[in-house]
Parts: C-alpha cells; structure tokens; sequence
C-alpha cells in the first residue's frame, strides 16, 4: 500500500505526465513496485539514465534523430523525479541539471525545433525556449508560464497546438521557477516577466513582438492574467486550472505547502502567507481588458472552479468560461478538448 503522498501523486497526476511526454508503459513500470515517497526520486532519476544512455548510444551511431528523441525522453523523466522533490535540494539540483541539459541536446530535434534564449530582468536573465512555426514569417508569439511544480521543460506537447496553428512560443521559467528559482525567488509582481518578454520580443525580427498572447496552467493559470492585468500589450490571455488569489491559497496538505514554501523561499506557513501578501487578482482583474479564456474541471482536486471564477467575473474585456464536468486538475485527462480550443483562441485574438 503506497504511503499517502505517494498514493496522492500517483491518483493525481498520471494524466498529465502520460500527456506531458512520459511514455505509458514507462509510467507504470516506475510507479508499479513503489511502496513509499522516499523511492520515488530514484526510480525516475533510473528511467532517466536509461533514456539518457539510448541518447548516448544513438549518438555514437550518427542518428541524431533517435539521440535527440531518447534525450527528450530523459529529461521529462528526470523532470517528474524532481518536480516535487524539494525536501532533499543536493538531489533536486542534480535532477535539475540533468533535465536541462538533457532537454538542451533535444532541442533541435524537436519538430518544429527550439533554440534556446534568455532576456534580462532586473540584473538577471530569464531562460527560455522560443520555437517557431514552419513556413510563417514573423509569427505572432504565446508567453507559456509553468505551475507550481512544473518548469518550462515540461511543456512541449502543449507548445505543439499552438505552433500547428501558425503561432510561435515562447516558454520561460520566471521567478520561482525552474533554472531562475536559483536567482530570484517568485515575487507579487510578477507581471514584470511578461513585460520582459515583451520588450525582448520586439528587438527580434523573426517573430511579430506586436502580437503576443499568454497562457498559464495551474499556477500559471494565476500568474497569466495577473500578466494581462498589469502588461496592457498583450492581446490575449488563457487560464488553465488556475485561481484568483495567492496570498488566502488553502493548502491541501504538508507536502503542498513545502512546495508553495520552496518557490517563494519561505520557512513556513506564516513566511510564505508574508511574503505573498498581495498576490492576488481581487482588485486586479477589472484591469484585464485583453480578451481572456478562462479552462478549468468540475472534478479540480486541488482548486474548485468556484475560485478562477471570480476571474473571469471581475474582467473587464472580451471573456469566456469553459468547465468541463469530467476535467480533473488543468483538465489533463482531455487535453483532446481543452488545448484545441485554448489554442483556436490563441489563434482568432493574434493571427
């Protein structure tokens, strides 16, 4: 009998590592023999090594294809061994390390490929990944933001609706997240990131920094319109699974609060609730007036679409509420439904 975040995780999230890049048969044979928590980061950091040698072996052989496919493979694995693993942080950096630099030798593999950029922000620079639809001239651009746990390695199968649609992405790790989290911890404002973005896009010739649209999953899905309601160049913004305000977040357990803990470099409960003061879109969002599509799930374990909700009643602009009954957490078990429609509207407010 699995222990109980090991029960929570594995009920919780199957969905979206299956649809984030984890092969099925490679899913249930590392989550198959676990009894506990504590055996988790070595049976993925395991899955990952074994993805990482058939890189390396492609590699040896000069197929690349094959090398950069078993090199993406590696680092959604060691991605998911730390996604949540931030009680033991000498482990998490390694597995951090190992995901990026793994995802790094993939990425002009992928179809279409990435390049790797960075843009400044308050004497720092955020990493990110730009990809570009094939055959469009200077393509309207989608800021991609993570959630709590997740990191912008992550989310090339999300990327790839919106570039089979003529639009280009621009999937970044802000602060509190992935390789920033080690420079500048999240912060209330966070709506400086897309203003970042957004000035860095318009000195590039290659895409249309003009047209730039956002979209958040979980987390994100708060952080995206708290984007849109401070940054008014962005033409469009979709929440996904996401809620209304930071600073009054019910935390679903003591794992879930070490990790709320972790991004914003707090010590506690009474820290994080400190230094999240005012992160909230209560007062903020009648200042959305870019058109705004707000997804979520009915069966959301860990934010009621009660809360996202007062989002999309607060907004001043163009607005539209999606709730699928069956939906669960960022509505990853029918990603068939809602990353087509958030993408066709991405589509209808930048093309």
């Amino acid at each position: 009998m699995p222990d109980e975040i090991l029960a929570t995780v594995i009920k919780s999230w199957k969905p979206r590592f299956v649809n984030n890049g984890v092969d099925m048969n490679d899913y249930q044979w590392t989550v198959e023999n676990l009894d506990k928590w504590d055996q988790w980061y070595d049976a993925w950091m395991g899955l990952g090594r074994k993805h990482e040698e058939l890189a390396l072996e492609a590699e040896r052989a000069g197929r690349a294809v094959t090398a950069g496919e078993a090199y993406y493979r590696a680092a959604i694995a060691y991605h998911f061994a730390v996604f949540c693993w931030i009680h033991n942080l000498d482990e998490y950096a390694a597995g951090h390390r190992r995901r990026v630099e793994c995802y790094g030798k993939a990425l002009p593999t992928l179809d279409p490929p990435g390049e790797r950029v960075a843009f400044p922000l308050e004497g720092i620079t955020l990493p990110a990944y730009l990809r570009k639809p094939r055959g469009v001239a200077r393509p309207p651009v989608v800021l991609f933001i993570s959630g709590l746990d997740s990191a912008k390695e992550e989310h090339a199968t999300f990327e790839r609706f919106f570039l089979q649609r003529g639009l280009a992405t621009l999937t970044l790790d802000g602060p509190g997240q992935g390789e920033t989290w080690y420079k500048m911890k999240m912060r209330v404002d966070f709506e400086v990131t897309a203003t970042a973005a957004i000035d860095w896009l318009l000195g590039r010739g290659d895409v249309d920094g003009t047209r730039v649209g956002i979209c958040g999953v979980s987390l994100g899905g708060y952080l995206a319109p708290r984007c849109a309601a401070f940054e008014p160049r962005l033409k469009a913004v979709a929440s996904c699974g996401g809620l209304h305000s930071l600073g009054d977040r019910n935390f679903v357990n003591e794992h879930h609060l070490r990790r709320f803990c972790h991004i914003w470099g707090a010590k506690d409960e009474a820290d994080v609730r400190q230094k999240a003061r005012g992160a909230t879109l209560d007062g903020a969002a009648k200042n959305i007036r870019a058109p705004l599509l707000i997804v979520h799930g009915e069966k959301d374990n860990l934010i009621p679409p009660s809360d996202p909700y007062r989002t999309y009643e607060q907004a001043s602009g163009p607005k539209r509420w999606v709730c699928y009954p069956e939906g669960n957490h960022v509505c990853n078990n029918i990603i068939y439904k809602y990353r087509p429609l958030v993408a066709d509207f991405m589509v209808e407010h930048l093309a």
